[in-house]
C-alpha cells in the first residue's frame, strides 16, 4: 500500500524502497486513488517525496531525486517546480477533474489538469508485454 501527500510519497513497508527514493535519480509513484491513501499528513515515511515542499529534501541531506508522478487510477499528479506541491496535471476520460478533489485527502490543485491522451497501439502492446506482461499493475 502506497500513501500520497501534498509533496511528499510514502511506501508502506520499505522493501528497499527507501534506498530508491532516496538515490534514485528521480520515480514515478503507481497507487490507487483514495482519501486514505492521498492524506494531508503521513502517519510513518518510509520513502521520502518531497517532505515538506520547497527545497526541504535538500535540506535534510538528499542531493538527488525525488517523485517525477503519482500515477493513480484516475489521473497523473505532479508536482509545482517550485513549491514541490501535487497538482493534479492529467485526469483519464470519464473522470472530472471534481471528481478526483473529491477522492483527495486534502486541498488539491486541479486548475491545471487535462484530460489524459490515451496510448496508442503500440504503446499499449509495450505495457501489456513489456512493462508489466503479469498484469501486475495494468490489471
Amino acid at each position: 500500500m502506497q500513501t500520497a501527500s501534498r509533496s511528499s510519497v510514502s511506501v508502506y513497508g520499505s522493501c528497499g524502497a527507501c534506498d530508491a527514493g532516496s538515490l534514485a535519480s528521480a520515480f514515478i509513484v503507481f497507487m490507487q486513488h483514495g482519501t486514505r491513501k492521498f492524506v494531508e499528513e503521513l502517519d510513518y515515511l518510509t520513502t521520502p517525496g518531497w517532505l515538506t515542499g520547497g527545497e526541504s529534501r535538500h535540506h535534510a541531506g538528499y542531493r538527488r531525486g525525488g517523485p517525477l508522478a503519482v500515477v493513480s487510477d484516475l489521473g497523473v499528479m505532479r508536482f509545482d517546480e517550485a513549491s514541490k506541491e501535487m497538482y493534479l496535471a492529467e485526469h483519464y476520460r470519464g473522470v472530472t477533474p471534481q471528481h478526483i478533489a473529491e477522492n483527495t485527502g486534502f486541498a488539491m490543485d486541479v486548475s491545471r489538469s487535462a484530460e489524459a491522451v490515451p496510448p496508442n497501439e503500440a504503446e499499449l502492446r509495450i505495457l501489456r508485454e513489456d512493462v508489466d506482461p503479469q498484469r501486475l499493475i495494468l490489471g
